[in-house]
């Protein structure tokens, strides 16, 4: 599954963006630190059972913290579950501005939610994902998160190979 290799690869920005540390995020998952930054290192492959973890953890969060989550929501539908969606140019200039912006939520200098709105005004202005994000208003006011759970849930569990 594409999604699998395209979480892995894009792991650390997202566990920045919701402001966890390796340990935090390994706790909610029920693995270790170590493993945590050995997929974000790539040390060892991100498998399915991870992924469904990481993914229900992470619709948890942004179910319970809407407000504060808009900047992840934005990261899984462009880096994640859509990319197809966006330009080239608009998915990496995304990535870089989360990079740069996501370390200072670990840091305590901000909150995700600033970090979120920054983000989200910024970037999608910026980028005219605004309007390419047509898809996203729904997403980030959380009224499809049920929906877009169990999109990626159907298809993690799908016995279909990509």
């Amino acid at each position: 599954m594409i999604e699998i290799e395209r979480l892995q690869n894009n792991l650390l920005v997202i566990r920045r963006a919701v402001g966890w540390t390796a340990e935090e995020f390994g706790e909610r998952i029920g693995v270790t630190r170590q493993t945590i930054n050995n997929l974000e290192a790539k040390r060892n492959k991100l498998n399915k059972t991870q992924y469904i973890a990481m993914r229900a953890v992470l619709d948890a969060e942004m179910e319970e913290f809407p407000d504060d989550t808009q900047m992840l929501k934005c990261l899984l539908e462009v880096l994640i579950d859509h990319p197809e969606n966006y330009k080239k140019e608009d998915r990496e200039t995304l990535l870089a501005k989360a990079n740069m912006l996501t370390p200072s939520i670990l840091a305590g200098s901000t909150t995700r939610k600033e970090v979120s709105k920054e983000l989200i005004g910024v970037v999608a202005a910026s980028l005219g994902l605004a309007a390419a994000l047509g898809t996203l208003p729904a997403v980030v006011a959380g009224s499809v998160i049920a929906e877009k759970t169990s999109d990626w849930l159907k298809k993690a569990l799908s016995k279909k190979k990509d």
